[in-house]
C-alpha cells in the first residue's frame, strides 16, 4: 500500500512536470540535457561563491579568536613578570643583613649576582624625619635623598599590611627604562628594599612580532596612556617607544579603554579586526587584540598590519572565485561535447529501435563506445537477439506442450483407473475383508509404492486382527475356568472354616468342664489336707493321687486353649481365602463380560486362518489334567 501511494505521488509530479514542460523541450534530449547543464553550472557558481564566503568568514573568525588569545597570553605573560618580582623582592626583603649598618653595599652586590640578570641595582632605603634616603646601593651614592635619584615613587612608603610590596610605573633607572619594587625590611623598621628590574627581558619575551610580519606587542598605562614595555616590530630597536605616548588620536586610544573595561568581566580579551592607520601606531590598516594585566593599571595591546593578519584569508576568497568559475567553465564545456555526443549516439539507437517496432529484427545494432550507451547499444543488440531465439523457442515449445498434454492425458487415465482400483480394494477392507490387497503393475513408481505400503499395512493388520480374535476366545474360556475353580476353592474354604468353628465351640465346651472338674478337685485337696490337720487322719495317699490327677486336668486345660487358639488361626485364613477367592471371582467375571463383545467384534473381520494366535497353554489344558492334591 506504500509503494503504490509512493507511485502515485511519482506520477502526479510527473505529470505536473510535463504539463509545465514545453513539447519542444520534451522532444529534444541535447536541449533537455544544456538546459541540467546550464542549472548545474549555475548551482555550483553559487555554492561555490557561497561555501567561499562561509570559510572566509570561519577563517577570520578564527583569526580574530586568535589575535584575542594572543592577548590574553602576553597579558598573562606579564602579570606573571610582575608577580614573580614581587615575591623575590619580599623574600630579599625578609633577611636579617639588612638591619645591619655595616657591609650594607658588598651585602647588595652579592644579593644582586644571586638574581635574575634582568635586576638591574638594589638598593636599602630609609624613611626618617628628614625624608628617605639611601642608605646602601649598587649604584646610587650614600645618603642621597630619593627624590633626588629620580625615585620619587619610593620617597614616601606605605602599606596597608604586612608583606606588601609596591609596584612602580616604568622610569628610567642607571641603563634604561625598569620597573621598582619596594618591600619593607622585616627586621628593622622604617627600612626598605628597593629592586630594580630591566623591561628589556620581559620586553623580549613579548611575541607579537611572531604572529605576523611587522606585529608588534606594547603594554600601556591605562591612566596617562603611557608606553610602559615596547617589544618592537621586527627589525626596530627593542623598546624603542617606552616612556612615550601611544597615540594622539582618539580612535586609536579606544582599544585602551576597552581593555579597562573588561576588569572583572568574563572575557579576558577583546580584539579589532581592522583599525584605521595612524601614524603614531602604524601607517596602515591594522588589527589590535587587547587585554588588561591583572592587580595593575596596564593593558596589553598587540598589533599588526591587517593585510598580514587577513592577506591569506582574502587570498583564499580568491581562490575560491576562481575555482568555482574554472569549475563552471569547465563542466559547460565538457557538457556541451559530452552532451552533443550522447544526443547523437541516442537518435541513432532510437531509429534503429523503430525499425525493430516494425518487425526488422535484422536491423544492425553497433556502436564502438564502451560506456552506458555503449552498453545500451549492445542491451538493444541482446534484446534483438533474445526476441529472436524466443519466437523459436516458443514454436518449439509449442509443439513440445502438445506432446506433453497428450502424454499428460494418458498418465491422468491412467491414474484415474488405479485410484478407482484401489478404492475398491480400501472399500472391501473397510467392510471387513483384511485379505483384500492393492496389485502393483510397474508403470508408476508412486502408484506401486503407495499399493505396497498399503499391503504392507494390511499384512500386520491382518495378522493382528486374527491374534487378537484367538486371544478373546481364550480369555473368555479363561474366564469360565476361574469362576469355576475360584467357586469349587471358595466352597471349600467355607465348609473348612464351619468345621474349624464346630471344633473351636466343642473345644471351649470341654475346657470348661476341665476347668470346673480342676476347680472341684482343688477344693476336695483342700478339704482334706483341712481334715488331715484336724482329725490327725492318714489320707496322705489320696490327697497324691488327687493332686495327679489335677495336675493332668489343668494340663488338659491348657492343651485345649491351644488348640482353640489354634483353630480360630485356620478359621481366620479360610475366611480370608473365601474373601480373596470372591475378589478373584469378580474379576473374572468383568474379564469375561469385556471379552465376550471384543471377540463379537472381531468376528466380523475375515482373516486367515494361519493368522490365528496359538496359546502354547491354555485353561483347557489345565483344567483337562487330573488333580494332583
Amino acid at each position: 500500500m506504500a509503494g503504490d501511494g509512493n507511485s502515485d505521488v511519482e506520477r502526479t509530479e510527473e505529470s505536473l512536470l510535463q504539463r509545465v514542460t514545453p513539447d519542444v523541450i520534451r522532444r529534444s534530449f541535447a536541449l533537455k540535457f544544456g538546459i541540467v547543464l546550464m542549472v548545474m553550472a549555475l548551482s555550483i557558481g553559487v555554492i561555490g561563491i557561497a561555501a567561499t564566503q562561509e570559510v572566509k568568514s570561519q577563517t577570520q573568525s578564527n583569526v580574530e579568536a586568535e589575535y584575542q588569545n594572543v592577548a590574553a597570553q602576553e597579558a598573562d605573560l606579564v602579570q606573571r613578570w610582575i608577580t614573580r618580582n614581587r615575591l623575590t623582592t619580599r623574600l630579599v626583603s625578609n633577611e636579617d643583613t639588612w638591619s645591619s649598618d655595616e657591609g650594607l653595599g658588598t651585602a647588595l652586590s652579592n644579593e644582586q649576582s644571586g638574581l635574575s640578570s634582568e635586576v638591574n641595582d638594589i638598593h636599602l632605603v630609609e624613611s626618617s624625619l628628614s625624608g628617605t634616603n639611601v642608605v646602601a646601593s649598587t649604584s646610587l651614592p650614600e645618603d642621597a635623598p630619593v627624590s633626588e635619584v629620580n625615585r620619587g615613587w619610593a620617597a614616601d612608603p606605605s602599606f596597608s599590611q604586612s608583606g606588601d610590596v609596591q609596584t612602580s610605573q616604568v622610569y628610567l633607572g642607571e641603563t634604561g627604562p625598569v620597573v621598582g619594587f619596594l618591600s619593607p625590611v622585616s627586621s628593622a623598621d622604617d627600612r626598605y628594599l628597593l629592586i630594580e628590574y630591566s623591561v628589556e627581558g620581559i620586553a623580549d619575551d613579548l611575541k607579537g612580532a611572531e604572529r605576523a610580519p611587522g606585529g608588534f606587542t606594547q603594554v600601556v598605562h591605562s591612566g596617562d596612556e603611557t608606553i610602559m614595555i615596547d617589544e618592537g616590530a621586527e627589525g626596530d630597536s627593542l623598546g624603542g617607544e617606552a616612556l612615550q605616548t601611544y597615540s594622539q588620536d582618539e580612535a586609536a586610544r579606544e582599544p585602551i579603554q576597552w581593555a579597562e573595561d573588561l576588569r572583572g568581566s568574563d572575557d579576558d580579551a577583546g580584539v579589532v579586526a581592522r583599525m584605521d592607520a595612524n601614524g603614531d601606531v602604524l601607517n596602515e590598516e591594522y588589527t589590535v587584540g587587547y587585554a588588561p594585566v591583572e592587580d595593575t593599571d596596564w593593558v596589553v595591546l598587540v598589533h599588526a598590519p591587517a593585510s598580514a593578519v587577513f592577506g591569506w584569508v582574502e587570498q583564499i576568497e580568491q581562490g575560491g572565485i576562481v575555482a568555482t568559475l574554472a569549475a563552471v567553465v569547465m563542466i559547460g564545456g565538457v557538457g556541451i561535447a559530452l552532451g552533443y555526443n550522447t544526443a547523437s549516439s541516442i537518435d541513432r539507437l532510437r531509429r534503429k529501435a523503430d525499425e525493430m517496432r516494425e518487425g526488422n529484427l535484422d536491423v544492425e545494432i553497433a556502436s564502438a563506445r564502451i560506456d552506458n550507451i555503449g552498453q545500451l547499444y549492445d542491451g538493444f543488440a541482446d534484446m534483438r537477439d533474445s526476441l529472436k531465439r524466443q519466437i523459436d523457442e516458443a514454436e518449439k515449445a509449442r509443439k513440445e506442450a502438445e506432446v506433453s498434454r497428450a502424454e499428460a492425458m494418458e498418465m491422468n487415465n491412467y491414474l484415474q483407473e488405479k485410484a478407482d482400483e484401489f478404492s475398491t480394494v480400501m472399500e472391501e477392507t473397510a467392510g471387513g475383508d483384511m485379505t483384500s490387497r492393492m496389485d502393483t503393475d510397474g508403470e508408476n513408481e508412486s502408484m506401486d509404492r503407495i499399493a505396497q505400503e498399503f499391503n504392507e499395512m494390511m499384512n500386520e493388520l491382518e495378522k493382528t486382527t486374527g491374534q487378537l480374535k484367538s486371544f478373546s476366545d481364550e480369555v473368555a474360556d479363561s474366564s469360565d475356568v476361574v469362576l469355576e475353580s475360584a467357586q469349587s476353592v471358595r466352597d471349600a474354604s467355607e465348609q473348612v472354616a464351619e468345621s474349624v468353628q464346630k471344633i473351636s465351640d466343642d473345644a471351649y465346651d470341654q475346657q470348661d468342664r476341665l476347668q470346673a472338674i480342676s476347680e472341684d478337685l482343688d477344693e476336695l485337696v483342700a478339704s482334706l489336707e483341712e481334715l488331715e490337720s484336724e482329725a490327725d487322719v492318714d489320707v496322705s495317699g489320696s490327697l497324691e493321687g488327687f493332686r495327679s490327677v489335677a495336675t493332668e486336668l489343668q494340663d488338659a486345660a491348657d492343651t485345649s486353649e491351644g488348640m482353640m487358639a489354634e483353630s480360630e488361626n485356620v478359621a481366620g485364613a479360610a475366611e480370608e481365602q473365601a474373601a480373596e477367592l470372591n475378589e478373584v471371582s469378580s474379576r473374572a467375571e468383568r474379564l469375561k463380560r469385556y471379552a465376550r463383545p471384543l471377540g463379537d467384534i472381531l468376528e466380523r473381520f475375515e482373516t486367515e486362518a494361519e493368522h490365528e494366535f496359538v496359546f502354547s497353554g491354555g485353561p483347557s489344558q489345565s483344567t483337562s489334567e487330573p488333580d494332583q492334591d
